[in-house]
Formats: structure tokens, sequence, C-alpha cells
């Protein structure tokens, strides 16, 4: 019997929306706070608040969707996300916003997983099953879509702030986005459970691809150290740099559009490294990471705003390396045992690094910001030494 065609579209404006929101109020959170004068060590503790559920929260609820269906399982996390979003036009209550954060970590664990599901599901339908072409492109739009999300909202707020200098707009928009979102899930169709574990679609807020096959051997630890620094560096820099730059009376605006630089130049390169080949990528990593040290090294040391443009874009097309390699090496590892364990020690160690580090550079902004640039330097040159130390063990024909 012939299936009928899913509709797709929900799915990827569901991401795209997501991810817009978490964008939003990521960076509204501490540009708020430093604003009402808190403490650089209190900011980076409710800053972590979603990273920190988010560790648990995937295994947690991984069997939800099973039980309750796909639909119903994303209208949960969709009326989720926009209770929070009501509560942060009322309140601004630091306590009250850790905890907003908390279960904003929580009903990602209900979203992102169901998501993955989803998209698998559907490459197992009769018209995608044996269609290559068909499953790429449905990868592909996802991909793009939610990468489209964090890049429309960083510009929009850099436009927005630009015009009116007034960080709760940006809390109104996340409002927005929120609605948009419950009103899209009302739309989800709920697909055959069906699962096919080479489909690895991984759940952080970043890029999803799919690399190439090689043959390779590696040490487990080795991609998924990588990919504690990669979130470790992009936290600390997310906490920071605004707080720095409410210290050098910078404008509001150029938080949004220094973001928007690291993410877009992120995307196209992970985009594009992720058909390049390990060995390739083994080649390039030495000289990424040395980038990514001085840019670090430069971020602490400077005082202009226009540098600062340029080092974002630097620190956005370097620090991707490190995110390309690592999830190549654990794709591979899911394909070659058949199963898709690797992809949640991915997200755990990602959400590791994200946990961590606004509240050990808050802590230590306390003191100088800058301080927390040059830990942040020191970690990407520990980086540095481990991959000069262990690459050979990473080997690929």
């Amino acid at each position: 019997m012939k299936q009928n065609k899913f509709k797709t579209f929900p799915i990827h404006i569901l991401a795209f929306l997501r991810v817009a929101i978490g964008v939003a109020i990521g960076l509204a959170n501490p540009l708020y706070f430093v604003k009402e004068n808190l403490d650089p060590n209190l900011i980076g503790i409710i800053t972590s608040g979603t990273a920190m559920a988010y560790l648990f929260s995937p295994f947690i609820f991984r069997n939800i969707h099973k039980k309750i269906g796909i639909k119903a399982t994303v209208i949960i996390a969709s009326i989720g996300f926009l209770a929070i979003q009501v509560v942060l036009q009322i309140t601004k209550h630091p306590l009250i916003v850790y905890l907003l954060l908390i279960l904003d970590g929580v009903f990602l664990g209900l979203f992102w997983p169901v998501l993955m599901a989803a998209i698998s599901n559907i490459s197992n339908r009769d018209e995608y099953k044996d269609n290559d072409r068909l499953k790429d492109k449905l990868m592909k739009t996802y991909s793009l879509s939610w990468n489209l999300g964090g890049i429309f909202c960083y510009l929009l707020g850099a436009g927005i702030l630009f015009l009116i200098e007034e960080i709760e707009l940006m809390y109104i928009f996340a409002l927005i986005f929120a609605v948009i979102g419950f009103l899209i899930s009302l739309f989800i169709q709920e697909p055959s459970i069906q699962f096919d574990k080479k489909i690895i679609i991984p759940i952080d807020e970043r890029i999803k691809a799919l690399p190439k096959r090689e043959q390779i051997q590696f040490p487990l630890f080795i991609p998924l150290f990588m990919i504690i620094i990669y979130g470790f560096l992009i936290g600390g820099v997310g906490l920071i740099y605004p707080i720095k730059s409410e210290l050098l009376v910078f404008p509001l605006f150029s938080n949004y559009l220094f973001f928007f630089f690291r993410m877009i130049t992120q995307t196209i390169i992970i985009s594009k490294s992720m058909d390049l080949s390990i060995k390739t990528i083994k080649r390039l990593m030495p000289i990424s990471n040395l980038v990514v040290v001085i840019t670090l090294l430069m971020m602490g040391l400077n005082q202009n705003i226009v540098l600062f443009g340029v080092l974002f874009g630097l620190f956005g097309i370097f620090n991707s390396l490190y995110y390309t390699l690592a999830f190549k090496l654990l794709v591979f590892r899911n394909i070659a045992e058949n199963t898709s364990k690797y992809s949640i020690y991915f997200e755990t160690m990602i959400g590791i690094g994200f946990f961590f580090s606004p509240i050990i550079t808050g802590i230590i902004a306390m003191n100088d910001v800058n301080i927390s640039f040059y830990l942040l330097t020191l970690i990407s040159f520990i980086g540095l030494i481990f991959f000069l130390v262990l690459n050979k063990k990473i080997k690929s024909e």
C-alpha cells in the first residue's frame, strides 16, 4: 500500500524557530544581567542552567515519544518553550530565570531527540528508503533550516538593537518565535515508528550533516576530549564577551553582530569541511588550533571594536574544525558498530563544555574579565598540544 506523502516543512520550521529562541535569549540573558550589575559568577551560573538540565533530559525522556507519539511530544515541548517565554515577559528575577533555563533544558530533552527520531523515521518511508538523493536533501534541508534560525536571529538582534538599544526587545522576539513554534507544532504529522540506526542526526544546536565513509581507527577519548574543548570555548566566549563589551561601552548591537559573524563563518566552514577526508582535516588541525589560540589571546588584549569583529570571524572559521573532526569520528564509530549511542556521547560531552565554561569563566571574570579570555587561550593551547601528541593514533585509509 502506497504511503501518503509526508509533509516535512513543520519539522524544518520548528528547528529554525527553536534555535532562534535559543539565540535570542542566549545573549539577552547575560547582557540584561550585566546591565543590572549582577556579579559575573552569578551570571555564569544562571546561563549554565539550560546546559545543566540538557546533560540529563535526553536520557530521561529518550523513550517518551514511543509511548505518546512524536506529535504529542513535540507539542508538549513547544508549550513548555512558550510558557517559559511568557514568564520571562513578567519577571527576570535571577533565581526565576535560572529555574526557567533549567526547565528549558528539560524541554529540549523532549524536543531535539524527537525531531531526530522524526527525521530518521521519514528517511525510512517508501519515497526515501532507496533514494539517497532524497535522503541527502532531507538532511541538508534540516541542517540548513535550523542553522538559518541562528544566523537569522543574530542578524535580527544586530539590526533591531542598532535602531533601538533595548535588550528587552529580544525577549519579545523570543516570545513571538515561541508562539509561532507552538502553532506550527500542531501541523506535525505522526510518522511511522521505524528506526534506521545508520541515520545519525546529532541534537546539539549547531550544524547537522553526514560525513563520507572512510576506513578509520581511533581511541574514543580523542573526539570526546576535542568536543568538550569546542563546547567550553564557545560557551566561555558567549558569556565573557558581553561582559567585556559592557565594560568597554560598546554598542549593544555589536554582541549580536559579532556572534552572527562567528556563526555564519562556522556554518560555512563546517558544511564545507564535512566533505573533506579525515586525513586532510588532520593536516589542517594544527594550523587551525594555533589560530584559535592567537585569536582568543587577542580577544583578551584587544579593546578595539572593529578588531573584535575580525576576531569573531576568525574564531568561527578555525574553531569549527574541532567540531568537524570530532563529529565525523563519532559518526564513523556509530556506523561501524551499527548504533547511535556515540551521538549521545557527543551531546553529553559538548554539554559538559557548555555547562562548566560559563560558571568557571564567570568566577574568574569577578576579578578580571580578560583573565577569562586567557583561560580560554590556555584551554585551546592544551587542545593543540593534545592533538599534536595523539593525532597519529587517528588512522584513516
